[in-house]
């Protein structure tokens, strides 16, 4: 269990970046089906399930259906793991804002520049335009380039096409490509996104891959998964992080 659930909050925060272009415009409410697929030390894991996202109160619900039931909650500094068959709930306290994969800054993508400025103090370096693609360079905040490097942004007519991190040696740790926009209102929605992690010989130690469809946008009657919480008649496990 603890194995899934490890690999479910990687997907969820993953989503978050795979969705970093919606949050310009007035969505408000934003369901989209999922499939995922992780290989790590040599063995692959597939996910299922369904994101719902409430971008005014900036909380997301995943309902995972497979390979096992569970709902995860996230909002601010908490993540909340409920199995339903299982009766049994998690609770995760961070100290600052829930992970990704690749670096913490991104996970609050309703700021501008991605969350790099207002989060963790990026600052722009340059930019450049290659072939019709707008790169741009993101530098840490002095007091943590031992321990964060740049960030690299691409972006196509407006779609996030690329995301790349790197280490302060200048070593590439992980690369997202995002594909397959489709257009909700003024908004590219990526339903493709694959992701690889690189370890110190520039090796892949983990690859991803998300497929979205069915996306749905502002629908009315709101679905109850999103006031979703977990029965006051089940014991929850607090954990910090």
């Amino acid at each position: 269990m603890l194995k899934n659930l490890q690999y479910s909050i990687l997907l969820l925060v993953t989503v978050f970046l795979a969705n970093n272009t919606l949050y310009a415009t007035p969505l408000k409410m934003l369901s989209l089906d999922f499939t995922r697929e992780l290989t790590e030390n040599g063995e692959t894991e597939h996910i299922a399930g369904t994101l719902h996202y409430d971008l005014k109160s900036s909380r997301v619900v995943v309902e995972v259906t497979k390979p096992l039931k569970q709902i995860m909650i996230v909002k601010g500094k908490i993540l909340e793991i409920y199995y339903p068959e299982q009766k049994q709930a998690f609770r995760f306290i961070s100290e600052g804002p829930i992970p990704l994969p690749f670096i913490e800054s991104i996970l609050q993508a309703t700021q501008a520049e991605y969350g790099l400025t207002a989060l963790m103090g990026y600052t722009l370096d340059k930019h450049e335009v290659v072939d019709k693609v707008l790169y741009t360079y993101w530098k840490p905040p002095e007091k943590d380039r031992e321990t964060l490097g740049p960030v690299i942004l691409g972006m196509r007519e407006d779609r996030l096409i690329s995301a790349e991190v790197k280490n302060p040696a200048g070593y590439i740790v992980a690369r997202t490509l995002y594909k397959e926009h489709k257009e909700i209102g003024n908004n590219y929605i990526p339903m493709q996104v694959t992701a690889s992690t690189y370890n110190e010989k520039s090796e892949v130690i983990r690859h991803e891959k998300i497929l979205y469809s069915n996306p749905q946008a502002n629908v009315k009657p709101i679905n109850p998964i999103f006031n979703f919480t977990i029965p006051a008649s089940v014991a929850v496990k607090e954990m910090k992080w």
